[in-house]
């Protein structure tokens, strides 16, 4: 039996409902053109959502037990695009996200793209098709949680941040884009951004005014946390930067949605 199928009908079931309907709202849309054929890879993604609603993968880590078996994208010059995975994967995940990854000025689409054999990886894509993932985690039913991408140390580059398992091993990792890959830049334990059958990552990245931060909970969910990534010096892109959390105070209902809109008490 699929991990989720024990919670309540009434949940599973709308939850399911909303998750077909987005895919049908997204399913209107005119496609003809795989990604990768007939355009530059460096057009921006000014639209993204998923597609081929399936039950292949048995993990239910979102609540429901489907997944997506493709991905969708609008160009900024008018294409429809389609990234059709094999059936040996999915994309687990609650919604692309776009960002420019690569400082192009064009967007590219950020992804949790999961192998039913070998659990998750953090995905980008563009028009062009796949530009990176960083590794499969290594075995089934293991899953990672975006946090969001944004130059989080203000050098001039985006970095992408995640929660490498945040049921288990709880590590909160940035990578950055460079020469083809994402490149680990840097990683603290301790964090967490998602409960098992939540339908929602929570937290994310927030600006208040002295540049992007992280925000996150304690593995208990008690405390809320706010990482920032310190500068380092040096322009190689296995150049490793430090990570500060800081305790942004309890966890108390409307707490996590004040911290995000910078409304938290000081």
């Amino acid at each position: 039996m699929p991990r989720g199928r024990d919670r309540s009908e009434g949940r599973a079931a709308a939850g399911r409902g909303a998750r077909i309907a987005a895919w049908l709202l997204v399913a209107l849309m005119p496609l003809a053109t795989p990604a990768g054929a007939g355009g530059d890879d460096d057009v921006a993604i000014v639209a993204a959502g998923f597609g081929d609603p399936t039950t292949r993968y048995d993990h239910a880590i979102l609540g429901d037990d489907i997944e997506w078996g493709a991905l969708r994208l609008r160009t900024a010059d008018g294409r429809r695009l389609l990234v059709r995975l094999p059936t040996s994967r999915v994309f687990e995940d609650t919604a692309p996200r776009l960002a420019d990854v690569d400082g192009d000025g064009a967007a590219e689409v950020i992804v949790v793209e999961t192998d039913l054999s070998l659990g998750a990886s953090l995905a980008v894509y563009d028009a062009g098709g796949l530009v990176a993932r960083t590794p499969f985690i290594g075995r089934p039913h293991r899953w990672l949680a975006p946090v969001g991408a944004a130059d989080l140390d203000g050098d001039g580059r985006v970095e992408i941040a995640y929660v490498d398992r945040p049921h288990l091993l709880r590590r909160l990792r940035v990578v950055r884009l460079a020469g083809g890959r994402l490149h680990e830049i840097a990683a603290i334990d301790g964090v967490t951004n998602h409960r098992i059958g939540d339908r929602d990552i929570s937290g994310g990245v927030r600006d208040c005014g002295t540049g992007p931060e992280m925000v996150l909970l304690d593995p208990g969910w008690r405390r809320i946390l706010v990482a920032r990534l310190r500068p380092a010096g040096g322009e190689g892109a296995g150049t490793s930067a430090g990570i500060v959390l800081v305790d942004a105070g309890p966890n108390a209902p409307g707490r996590l949605a004040a911290v995000m809109a910078c409304r938290e008490a000081r």
